[in-house]
């Protein structure tokens, strides 16, 4: 069973969520309406070589939904005009000094984190001598991780039965 890759639709105007059955062994699935960064909205689609089952075609969005959650929680989040780069551990690392700052009345400053890399790929270094800018900082890229990840469950939030079609 082939499958293809979701790809982007664009020209959309609203969100048309469905299974089309384009043959007896070829369906297309339409899925949400996003907008891009340059105000564009798009739908999200996908060819199937068959019938897929409410189950594959909910794991599919799930894994898309996913993917584009991650890689927006990894590069979509700015601080101060400066792009950083929230990996796991970079997020775990950013926490721990944040932590011993705090804990230590900011004994373990200055910290330098570097946060990122600029267009051309040279790295962005930030260093943290006051306790405030860090907590600043920490506080705003955890809620940028707690935002992107609530909006990638309230994408994945729909009726599946949609999905089912009559043969």
């Amino acid at each position: 069973m082939a499958k293809t890759e979701f790809f982007r639709c664009n020209g959309a105007t609203e969100r048309a969520d469905k299974l089309v059955c384009l043959s007896s062994s070829n369906y297309l699935l339409i899925f949400g309406l996003e907008t891009d960064a340059d105000g564009n909205k798009y739908t999200w689609r996908k060819y199937y070589d068959h019938k897929p089952t409410v189950r594959e075609i909910k794991q599919d969005i799930s894994d898309l939904i996913n993917a584009e959650t991650d890689a927006k929680i990894l590069t979509g989040f700015t601080w101060n005009g400066k792009p950083v780069y929230l990996s796991t551990e970079n997020q775990q690392n950013f926490k721990a000094a944040y932590d011993f700052a705090r804990d230590t009345n900011g004994a373990t400053l200055p910290v330098k984190f570097k946060l990122g890399e600029d267009a051309d790929a040279n790295p962005i270094y930030h260093t943290f001598t006051k306790f405030e800018p860090l907590a600043d900082f920490v506080t705003k890229a955890t809620a940028f991780v707690i935002e992107t990840l609530n909006d990638g469950w309230k994408k994945k939030d729909i009726d599946y039965s949609i999905f089912e079609t009559e043969d």
